[in-house]
């Protein structure tokens, strides 16, 4: 009973509007050209392509086609729009073209006291000997389109500029163009396609943008223009670089994780810190260490294969990430600017004020598996394991002798080989290699 319902629905009823048909109704679904038609104008509407289904309506009344006819109509409407205006403009300009010849025959013919049927008798000749008259043409052409900002038909690049190349609609925005871009932005890049498909591309790298204001900001990093400048002394080349460096001098933080509650004062660094939290995807080939980001892994990768881009100006030493180098170079500052507001201990790094505070309140969260000690840092921790596994990975390099940490090898060369020694000054990779196991 239910499918009968269906199939009688399937040609009695609208595909549109779901109202009852009469037999003026349209099959949609058949290979004449007015279905075909009438399909084609829904898509070219809408974006919508009707498909013919088992058990739905696959006719069209009257009323819908007419509504769609309408429809389509306007769509051409707004699509010809400026062939249309540029016919009516043609016609304004043959209408005034016409009424300028009509007044200046009459002047003549007054000024020779001409009866009027004389005028109308003669007004083909005089007719005929204006429009012949090519510096009269032209004149007329160039200031009707003066008139409008309609630039010839014969040369549609009228209105383009020499600098970038971009062509204009009219003179007036083609002054405009130059006054905002090239004299205020001091813009010259080059500019292709139209509309939404606009790009705007340095001339000095592959860089391209649809925004001109993008493009005039990238170009002050080429120049070496740095306009936006904070009170500490730094400049950017943004005007957002420096709103975002801004923060760094307010206590206010604007950002909360909330996972763990550590606040941060940059969306950028919630969103870094927000990785931590997650679980990881990239593994290393060669020790199989999980790590939670590409660019972890690819320092890792450099930790295996001693590769340091970074190099304190001061001392010389290298590091493998920039984050390295920014806490090295605290240590050669003489200014110690971070405090602690319980006994008024000061150091280069918060890092270290941190694990100072942990001590006044004695949180010692890393604790050993093996036994009951705990400790405050998770490098101790791993200092101390190395009791319980009797691992010895510092050599003498003056004899056979080994020794669980560093600084009892530097005592052991002092003492007995009577030499001034430091493990790190000689193997600082390996040193942070064994710390960060």
């Amino acid at each position: 009973m239910y499918s009968s319902i269906l199939s009688n629905c399937s040609t009695s009823t609208c595909r549109i509007c779901l109202n009852k048909t009469k037999e003026d109704a349209l099959n949609i679904f058949n290979d004449h050209e007015e279905s075909k038609e009438v399909l084609s104008k829904i898509y070219s509407c809408f974006q919508i392509k009707l498909n013919s289904e088992k058990n739905l309506p696959n006719v069209m009344c009257k009323n819908c086609i007419d509504e769609l006819n309408v429809a389509y109509n306007f769509r051409l409407k707004c699509l010809t729009f400026e062939e249309r205006y540029v016919d009516s403009l043609k016609e304004m300009k043959a209408e005034t073209e016409d009424g300028d010849n009509f007044d200046n025959k009459t002047e003549v013919h007054k000024s020779e006291d001409v009866p009027i049927n004389a005028i109308e008798d003669n007004y083909n000749i005089y007719d005929h000997d204006i429009t012949s008259d090519d510096t009269i043409k032209i004149k007329s052409e160039t200031e009707h389109n003066e008139l409008f900002n309609v630039p010839l038909s014969d040369a549609p690049n009228k209105f383009q500029c020499s600098i970038c190349h971009k062509v204009l609609r009219s003179k007036v925005s083609l002054a405009k163009h130059d006054v905002c871009m090239h004299q205020k932005r001091k813009h010259a890049g080059r500019v292709t396609g139209s509309g939404a498909s606009r790009l705007y591309h340095c001339t000095k790298c592959p860089y391209h943008t649809p925004h001109s204001q993008t493009l005039v900001n990238h170009m002050h990093r080429h120049d070496g223009v740095r306009p936006y400048q904070c009170v500490c002394g730094k400049s950017f080349t943004q005007s957002s670089s420096l709103a975002a460096h801004r923060k760094i001098h307010s206590l206010t933080t604007f950002y909360t994780c909330s996972t763990c509650g550590k606040q941060f004062k940059h969306a950028f660094s919630l969103k870094k810190h927000l990785l931590v939290h997650e679980k990881g995807n990239f593994n290393c080939e060669i020790c199989h260490k999980t790590l939670k980001t590409k660019k972890s892994l690819q320092d890792h990768m450099h930790r295996h294969y001693n590769i340091r881009n970074y190099n304190c100006e001061d001392c010389g030493d290298t590091f493998v990430t920039s984050s390295e180098l920014q806490s090295h170079r605290l240590k050669h500052s003489l200014e110690k600017k971070v405090e602690c507001h319980l006994c008024g201990y000061r150091t280069n790094t918060k890092k270290s004020l941190i694990v100072h505070l942990k001590r006044h309140t004695g949180n010692k969260s890393f604790k050993c598996g093996s036994c009951d000690l705990s400790f405050y840092t998770g490098g101790d921790l791993r200092r101390h394991r190395r009791v319980h596994s009797r691992e010895k990975p510092y050599p003498c390099p003056a004899c056979a002798a080994r020794f669980t940490h560093s600084s009892s090898l530097n005592k052991h060369v002092l003492n007995l080989h009577h030499v001034q020694y430091r493990w790190a000054d000689f193997h600082p990779r390996d040193g942070r290699k064994i710390q960060n196991k």
